[in-house]
């Protein structure tokens, strides 16, 4: 619902209130309106502009890294090949050779996959924000423009962002929370410190039972804490994480309870797993060097399934990352609830969307190369007013 307005009249280059005026329109709505004068004697009119905000942008999370991912948007897109050239200066090594040339060991390895998923995600969102600004006829501005969904207008900016797991990131950076340059620090000093110090064993997905049912099998089968569902990605697919003992033999129980497929995930540190927590504070300790901006849209976050309330909050939000459990369902859920209707995955691959489509009937599109921004941005359709 909109806040209650007036309507304006000019009479001798004074404006009187005339009538309240209050619009009620479905939360999947967002209404903006201004005010204009009919002909002399006609009182006033209302131009009400609608403009359907039921996007999501969504971005993948590590395991959904390939080789060659990202390299054809690099080739079409200014914006793209300027956020690739802009890792490797920040990292101080040829990270896009690695993306584009493999080898695939060394791109799946934790310090890699990390900066590259993201990397590779906000180069795509660039691409995509360059050509809905070019079909618009925006001119981009020379030096600290606006990046990511900050960079669109206001009426074409998605009504919420989120992240699947290191997909988080990518939205700080979509929301403007982040720089792409902080972020990649981030996650490359989150990666860093996993490698190094973190919790050492293994991940695997989990389909044809529910959050509920795996949380029971671990309980009866492993001793407390050596394994957890650490992301709950729909009605019937979980993730689990622990050291490598207790996930083998979780994994063989819950075959034998009906689990349809158990597939191991190319990770080399079980993250939303409690042993992850202990480089908490390093992690904590790095972020005093970021600024956090409020987001320009809402993230919501993985942890709480919810907004994030404030940049000041976010830091904290992201420690409890390490160790806690991805609640994408719930996420989910609380965006369709909320107005979401089209889900727009932005990265590599088509895992979030797939998940997704099991949780709720809401429109899909990928966006992972030019040919897919093409087809996203030829449907695009200014808003227009409408006169009540």
């Amino acid at each position: 619902d909109l806040p209650q307005g007036r309507a304006l009249d000019r009479r001798d280059g004074a404006r009187r209130a005339l009538r309240p005026l209050a619009l009620h329109v479905p939360t999947r709505i967002h209404c903006t309106w201004s005010v204009c004068n009919r002909p002399r004697g006609r009182g006033p009119s209302v131009i009400v502009v609608l403009v359907v905000r039921g996007i999501a942008f969504v971005f993948p999370g590590q395991g959904s890294q390939i080789v060659g991912m990202g390299r054809a948007v690099y080739e079409s897109s200014a914006r793209a090949r300027e956020t690739f050239e802009e890792a490797d200066r920040t990292l101080g090594y040829d990270l896009t050779k690695i993306i584009f040339d493999g080898p695939a060991d060394r791109l799946d390895d934790t310090s890699v996959a990390q900066p590259a998923v993201l990397a590779t995600s906000v180069a795509i969102l660039e691409a995509l924000v360059e050509s809905v600004n070019a079909k618009l006829g925006r001119r981009a501005t020379a030096g600290g423009e606006p990046r990511g969904v900050a960079a669109l207008p206001p009426e074409f900016r998605p009504r919420f962002v989120a992240g699947h797991s290191l997909g988080e990131f990518t939205a700080l950076v979509a929301a403007g929370v982040l720089t792409f340059q902080e972020a990649l620090g981030l996650v490359a000093e989150r990666g860093r410190l996993a490698a190094s110090r973190g919790a050492r064993g293994a991940m695997a997905a989990i389909v044809g039972l529910p959050a509920e049912e795996v949380d029971r099998v671990i309980k009866d089968t492993v001793a407390l804490g050596s394994a957890v569902v650490a992301n709950d990605n729909g009605p019937s697919q979980v993730t689990i994480a622990g050291d490598s003992e207790s996930i083998a033999r979780v994994t063989e129980a819950l075959s034998r309870h009906g689990a349809r497929r158990i597939v191991p995930l190319r990770i080399s540190a079980p993250f939303h797993f409690p042993a992850m927590g202990r480089i908490g504070p390093d992690l904590a300790t790095f972020m005093h060097t970021l600024h956090f901006r409020e987001p320009v849209v809402p993230i919501v976050a993985n942890v709480s399934a919810l907004p994030h309330v404030s940049a000041s909050a976010i830091p904290d939000a992201l420690v409890h990352h390490l160790s806690q459990r991805v609640e994408w369902l719930r996420s989910v859920r609380y965006m369709v609830e909320r107005g979401a209707s089209t889900f727009v995955e932005i990265g590599a691959g088509q895992v979030v969307n797939g998940l997704v489509k099991r949780i709720a009937d809401v429109k899909l599109l990928n966006i992972s190369d030019p040919l897919s921004i093409r087809g996203a941005v030829s449907s695009l359709e200014a808003p227009a007013p409408v006169s009540l």
